[in-house]
């Protein structure tokens, strides 16, 4: 009797579960999509560059910093997914990257809390260090941003410290790459 009701009971358990399959799929797939769409930043593939066009873009002040890992001054170093960088040229500095730490003056805005930002004033002073370049970026139309201290060594890595007036410190380890300029198509 007892194996009869066991049985009897796996069989409805069974038709539940898969008359819920359906319900699953759709949260799944819902939930798949939401999370894949989430950032509607498009990514570039960036590749490290040699030693020859390392100096070059240096030198042309044409270069992206892609940021792999971030070093909050609070708590340990974290890695980062691909997406986070930091284009300079001549004329423009534009930066998507991810913030970590203590703010001391609450933001407004839920999109002022990371260092995305585009500056189009700033001053850049580079010059040569030991085995590499260090590069000071200030920005003037930036009001809470002090300075932006690259530190870039020869064999293409380099190191990001971001001094800001109203949060902590935070510094970021990645590498130097080419920049990808856009085609224009002529009609």
């Amino acid at each position: 009797m007892r194996a009869q009701m066991l049985h009897k009971n796996d069989y409805i358990v069974s038709k539940m579960k898969a008359k819920n399959i359906p319900y699953i799929l759709v949260v799944l797939i819902s939930a798949i999509i939401f999370f894949g769409c989430a950032n509607s930043r498009k990514i570039k593939n960036y590749e490290p560059v040699d030693a020859a066009t390392l100096k070059s873009i240096i030198e042309l002040q044409s270069f992206v910093f892609i940021a792999r890992y971030v070093n909050p001054m609070s708590g340990g170093k974290r890695d980062l997914s691909s997406g986070y960088d930091v284009s300079v040229s001549k004329d423009t500095i534009i930066s998507y990257l991810p913030f970590f730490g203590r703010g001391y003056i609450a933001s407004m805005s839920p999109a002022d809390v990371d260092f995305d930002f585009t500056s189009t004033k700033f001053t850049y002073a580079q010059k040569p260090a030991n085995r590499g370049w260090s590069i000071s970026i200030k920005p003037k139309d930036q009001t809470y941003l002090r300075e932006l201290y690259l530190r870039i060594f020869d064999n293409g890595s380099a190191s990001l410290n971001v001094t800001s007036l109203d949060r902590s410190a935070i510094s970021y380890d990645g590498y130097i790459a080419e920049r990808k300029l856009r085609e224009v198509k002529k009609k």
